[in-house]
């Protein structure tokens, strides 16, 4: 017998350089088995590791077709009792990165819909941290995602956040999935199935102030170098000051990650700032 108690699952959503999803699940187990499988999409998971937090060791793993198998070896190896059903408490930190998730990317890099499968768990928080520069759509009201199951999406519930929290400048928002959300949507005869999660993501409203400057500056290089090419150009250090600035600025967040709205058309502006920039002082 396997029961799944409780689980925290931790995601942090990667766009650039390209989309990824690092995944943190601490899962609380009832067991009396030494082997647990439990679904997968093979070839889409780097870098796993499995801590078994009550037996203070790396825990062994198999990855076969569909299926992740975790060998817990002795349950008498792990602290803790058994219940009257004869079940061990079994703790595991699992760690791995998703290769390109499930994102729907919005047009001109303007936000995304995250999509999550899972299975069922008594209780579930999860928290979810969105790459820099971006927020959760809201639609002018809470914060909140959707659930329903794979098979049968008109079957839908909406969870508001509990909180939203600053980590590293990235915006991390928190849910809690009860027992009788998951209940709702799901057939009591088929605990397994997969619950499918959504989410709207969407970039902060300053970073669109940085594509406006961009394309303010681009449309002003234009006019320059127009007059550059008929000789008639005249030094401003204002437009020199502003120009340097913004590239600096913007070779910065992308160094940090930052997701921009209108990402491809500010490289393409930026670089030719820049190509205007030097002719200019080369002119000079």
């Amino acid at each position: 017998m396997f029961l799944s108690k409780k689980n925290r699952v931790y995601i942090e959503d990667q766009i650039v350089p390209s989309p990824a999803r690092r995944v943190r699940i601490v899962m609380d187990l009832l067991t009396d088995e030494p082997l647990i499988k439990l679904p997968m999409e093979k070839g889409l998971l780097e870098d796993m590791e499995i801590f078994g937090v009550n037996r203070d060791w790396f825990i062994p793993f198999l990855e076969e077709d569909d299926e992740l198998i975790i060998n817990l070896g002795n349950l008498d190896q792990w602290i803790g009792i058994r219940d009257e059903r004869g079940l061990k408490h079994v703790k595991l930190d699992v760690k791995f990165i998703l290769v390109n998730p499930e994102f729907e990317l919005g047009r001109f890099n303007r936000g995304y819909m995250g999509i999550v499968e899972f299975t069922e768990a008594e209780e579930m928080e999860l928290h979810i941290t969105l790459p820099l520069g971006m927020k959760m759509s809201n639609n002018g009201k809470v914060n909140e995602i959707k659930l329903s199951k794979k098979t049968n999406e008109s079957k839908t519930i909406f969870i508001p956040s509990s909180s939203i929290l600053d980590k590293n400048r990235r915006r991390r928002y928190d849910f809690l999935i009860k027992p009788d959300h998951l209940k709702s949507i799901l057939n009591p005869e088929n605990p397994d199935e997969l619950i499918k999660l959504n989410y709207s993501v969407t970039n902060e409203r300053e970073y669109y102030v940085i594509t406006v400057v961009g394309l303010g500056l681009f449309v002003f290089a234009l006019f320059r170098m127009a007059n550059m090419l008929n000789g008639h150009i005249e030094f401003d250090i204002r437009y020199l000051a502003a120009a340097v600035a913004f590239i600096s600025l913007y070779i910065t967040m992308l160094r940090e990650k930052y997701e921009l709205p209108f990402r491809k058309v500010l490289i393409y502006t930026t670089i030719f700032i820049g190509i205007e920039l030097i002719l200019e002082l080369l002119m000079e």
